[in-house]
């Protein structure tokens, strides 16, 4: 497990470090298999997307759970206390999404 730090931009952005590019939080992270969770202070959140998305079983609110999940995720993120993005991506092999089919 690592640890990436985030960048906050002027406009409100928040990027990371992924494989030597410049990732944006709230549109490659919080989709992103490897996304651990984040650091606020000492203690780290889990990816509430990826939470949701692991531990649903459909139905007619799983659009608006998953909406929330991010919208939690982002609200995360702009707490002036998050340092840095935990990222399981030991192997250095990037983004890969969530919704991957295998």
């Amino acid at each position: 497990m690592k640890s990436l730090p985030l960048d906050r931009k002027q406009s409100g952005k928040a990027t990371v470090i992924c494989c030597g590019k410049e990732v944006s939080v709230h549109s490659t992270c919080v989709f992103c298999s490897k996304c651990a969770g984040i650091r606020v202070n000492r203690r780290v959140t889990p990816n509430p997307y990826a939470q949701t998305l692991r531990g649903s079983k459909g139905g007619m609110t799983y659009d608006e759970s998953l909406m929330e999940s991010m919208a939690m995720f982002n609200t995360v993120i702009e707490d002036k206390n998050a340092t840095d993005i935990e990222c399981a991506d030991d192997e250095g092999t990037g983004y890969l999404p969530l919704t991957r089919r295998r």
